[in-house]
């Protein structure tokens, strides 16, 4: 009987010790009595002494079952307007603390950190980062640390000291910055977190294994915050902005070259709160003359070149309209399809005059739409309901002309509306997601020449997640939909467009509708993958419709297809022997077009890791077994391209030296050897001091393909898609310096030079397009048949007995250069309000393409005309 009960108690103790070990850390906080600390990073305040210590850290890398290397406590109080932390960030060798500068949300050092999940939802938190070195760090987490959106700038201060014990930071953060309900005894999720530098350590208060799916959902709890009331945000930010601008043209014949553009402009942001859930920020006049100019590239595929968003306005709190329509974690080739396309606002003019300066015509065309005003409602419920609303409005552009008539604007860009909107819903402490989303453009055309243009363009999507099994598991499944309408002329040109090609001569399923005045398309993904442990693995479906468009506001890459997406990964997330982490990844992907015809099968593996003395590699292997292409003849029939096979990877130094460079390069070719080229380039990160920082990365690509598509062309009722094959190089050098003289001043400099060359020679056209043999998909003209009229700068061609020319071409051979680069001396004088030096210097155009590469990078770089940029900015953020 004694035995037992000894079997019993033991049996309690010990279940009783796993629910303890499963059961959250709890940090119970007081409102302040007596007055505020000071925040100045020294924590002697007697406010201090009202609460204790939170401590026993946990490390989560690189040995998530190893103890800290070093101890770290925070402490939380708050009053009426304001929450306070303070960290104790202990370090036994303080010397060795890391207390490198860097912009905002950017700092490579020791850092302390606090997540608020205060709506204790358990899917989305906001961030707050303190550095040892003073800067600020701040994140919006939604989708359960899936997403974490560093462009979300909240008002609120801290500072951080290094003494003999380590280094402490203190902060002061205000509720208007926060949103969470009205109870009276609120309780909130809560983690603090440390990043331990020289060692690569992360650690956290809440304990989190690295095999374990979601962020958020696993916070400890942070009790005692009652009485707070949620303060609606009211925040206005106005600017002022002098802009001079010169070159644009050549100045001895170019009447627009000799002028020199002026502006001065101001405009206004701001954010209102509706109810402390849900704010509406607002822009007018926006200018985003500061932001970085993007990256120079190329592209011969005929696909749209997708560029980041950098402008402020879009970027903040974008998490909500991102729709991606497939989501797998792997990556592949659909993954760029999007709903909404911020880039879409604000871009350049939908129709572009051509110059003929031998013929005295020279045109000023608007490079951007002018941006009239943009507001978005955004926020979140207690009971789980995301929102999100944009609307935004551009402006009509005109481009000026003048010509043996005179000057005249004709008009390139309508009045436009764009509107989104966005609402999930969460069920089940977050497990189970369900979400909405519509978007609309409209169009004022008063003008004859934009006809081309959709009048309205609509499009929406449906979403749901489901977790369970501790998250483990994870079923997503989505459906889209769009409808574009405007004249017969705008749906033609849709139906016949790269991303459609509904004049496939070999694509019975498909017909152009010369009467149709709309057209209407969906598509979809389904997926089922398992996230948790050390092997994990997603698979599933993705489609496209042949009719849907996007493109008005979306991103849409490509249509008609059905695709097959599988990978699987196995991971050592802690150490080895050998490694500090180690991950080898599987995919594979197959493709069919709408008529069921196979269109691609390619299977890539990977590795990648981190080795003991934290250097770390990559390397990949693609294989191709069949590449079918329904747009590379643009419109003709569907083009066997030669499949083969693809390897590469990098290799990288230890990231905590003060100077650390990646290797990266890659090579392929195809099977018959047709196709070849490869990619080689070095990142180069040097911080000589903690001020100074410097990055440099040089590439060079080279290329040869023998199945170049170059243009079509009809002869007699023949039509002749014209090939050659092209030898490619592209060079680029992109450079960045930052210099921190203080957390909030900090002067960067960024320039890219880019050079693309490419020289066409044995001209063919297409023959049999689906053989299997190279050599029989072409009939390929002997250079005897081949002259180039110099005078008119094209190719000619006989391809038969008559002497006649059959087919006659512009000469394809480039020499590309681009030149970008951006000096900005940015103050942020006090929070979140800065004033702006900027000078941007850019120019493009081409050059001799005999010239190689290299010789046009050294010698002709700066051979087109070069036009400056000099803008001056403040703004005032202003918060009740």
């Amino acid at each position: 009987m004694r035995f037992s009960h000894s079997v019993l108690l033991l049996q309690f103790l010990f279940f009783a010790s796993l629910t303890a070990q499963n059961m959250p850390p709890e940090y119970t906080t007081q409102r302040i009595q007596g007055d505020a600390p000071t925040i100045d990073g020294d924590l002697d305040d007697p406010a201090w002494q009202q609460v204790e210590w939170g401590t026993d850290f946990h490390q989560r890398q690189p040995d998530d079952s190893a103890p800290v290397s070093q101890e770290t406590a925070f402490k939380i109080l708050y009053d009426e307007r304001f929450l306070y932390v303070a960290w104790r960030a202990y370090d036994t060798d303080p010397d060795k603390i890391e207390a490198r500068l860097g912009r905002r949300d950017d700092f490579p050092g020791d850092w302390v950190e606090i997540n608020f999940d205060s709506f204790n939802d358990k899917r989305t938190a906001f961030s707050f980062s303190a550095s040892a070195s003073g800067v600020r760090g701040d994140e919006f987490i939604s989708n359960d640390g899936n997403n974490w959106d560093e462009s979300w700038n909240p008002f609120w201060f801290f500072k951080a000291k290094t003494d003999e014990d380590g280094y402490t930071a203190e902060a002061r953060i205000p509720f208007s910055q926060l949103r969470f309900g009205k109870e009276e005894n609120q309780t909130w999720g809560l983690q603090v977190n440390r990043n331990l530098f020289r060692e690569q350590e992360a650690s956290s208060w809440a304990p989190i294994k690295q095999t374990q799916p979601g962020w958020v959902s696993r916070f400890g709890i942070l009790k005692g915050l009652n009485g707070i009331k949620p303060r609606k945000p009211l925040e206005l930010q106005p600017y002022v902005l002098g802009q001079v601008r010169t070159g644009g043209g050549f100045p001895d014949e170019d009447p627009f070259g000799r002028k020199t553009d002026e502006r001065l402009s101001a405009g206004l942001d701001g954010r209102i709160g509706i109810t402390n859930d849900v704010v509406v920020d607002f822009t007018i006049n926006p200018d985003f003359g500061q932001v970085e100019a993007d990256p120079g590239a190329i592209n011969l595929d005929g696909f749209q070149i997708f560029f980041q968003e950098q402008r402020p306005f879009f970027v903040e709190g974008r998490n909500i309209f991102n729709y991606r329509i497939t989501q797998a974690e792997a990556g592949g080739s659909y993954n760029g399809d999007l709903l909404f396309y911020s880039r879409r606002i604000g871009g350049s003019p939908s129709r572009f005059l051509r110059e003929r300066h031998g013929a005295g015509r020279f045109v000023r065309q608007p490079e951007n739409t002018t941006i009239l005003g943009a507001a978005k409602v955004s926020g979140k419920t207690r009971s789980g309901l995301s929102l999100g609303l944009l609307s935004s409005f551009t402006e009509r552009e005109f481009a000026t002309v003048i010509d043996n008539n005179g000057e005249a604007r004709e008009q390139v860009e309508p009045f436009t509306s764009y509107n989104v909107g966005r609402v999930q819903q969460d069920f089940n402490e977050g497990q189970t997601t369900i979400g909405v989303m519509l978007t609309s453009v409209n169009r004022d055309l008063h003008t004859e020449e934009l006809n081309f243009l959709h009048n309205n363009a609509y499009s929406g999507g449906m979403d749901f997640v489901h977790r369970w099994k501790d998250r483990a598991w994870a079923l997503r499944a989505n459906a889209v939909w769009s409808q574009v309408r405007g004249s017969e002329a705008a749906i033609t040109r849709t139906q016949t467009s790269f991303e459609h090609n509904f004049q496939r001569p070999d694509a019975d399923h498909l017909s152009v509708d010369t009467t149709a005045t709309r057209l209407s398309g969906t598509g979809g993904t389904l997926a089922i993958g398992e996230f948790a442990g050390d092997w994990v693995f997603e698979t599933g479906l993705t489609y496209r419709s042949p009719g849907l468009e996007l493109n008005d506001i979306g991103f849409l890459n490509n249509t008609e297809q059905f695709n097959y997406f599988a990978w699987g990964a196995r991971r050592w997330r802690n150490p080895t022997k050998a490694f500090n982490r180690f991950q080898w990844n599987h995919n594979i992907y197959a493709g069919w077009d709408w008529s069921g015809e196979s269109l691609n099968r390619s299977y890539n593996t990977n590795v990648w890791g981190q080795l003991k003395n934290f250097s770390n590699f990559r390397f990949f292997l693609n294989l191709e077994q069949q590449d079918i292409s329904r747009n590379a003849l643009r419109g003709g029939p569907l083009f066997r391209r030669s499949p083969g096979y693809a390897m590469g990877g990098g290799i990288g130094t230890d990231g905590r030296k003060k100077l650390n460079a990646y290797l990266y390069f890659n090579g392929g070719k195809s099977y018959d050897g047709n196709v070849m080229g490869g990619e080689v380039g070095l990142e180069i990160n040097y911080q000589p001091t903690d001020a100074l920082s410097l990055y440099v990365e040089p590439s060079f690509n080279p290329s040869t393909r023998r199945d170049q598509y170059i243009t079509t062309l009809t002869d007699d009722g023949r039509t002749g898609y014209m090939h050659g094959k092209i030898d490619q190089q592209v060079i680029s050098l992109t450079m960045r310096a930052t210099l921190n003289l203080t957390p909030d001043f900090t002067i960067q400099y960024y320039a890219q030079p880019f050079v693309a060359r490419g020289v066409y020679d044995e001209f063919k056209i297409v023959d049999n397009p689906l053989a299997k043999d190279f050599d029989n998909r072409f009939i390929v003209f002997p250079e005897n048949n081949v002259a180039f009229n110099g005078e008119s700068g094209t190719y000619q061609i006989d391809d038969d007995t008559d002497r006649g020319i059959d087919w006659e071409f512009g000469d394809p051979d480039f020499n590309f250069l681009q030149f970008r680069s951006n000096l900005v001396v940015r103050w942020e004088y006090r929070p979140s309000s800065t004033i702006f030096l900027v000078w941007s210097q850019g120019s493009s155009g081409g050059t001799d393409p005999t010239q190689s590469a290299f010789q046009a990078l050294t010698q002709d770089l700066f051979a087109n005309d070069v036009r400056n940029t000099f803008l001056v900015k403040g703004t005032y953020r202003w918060v009740r």
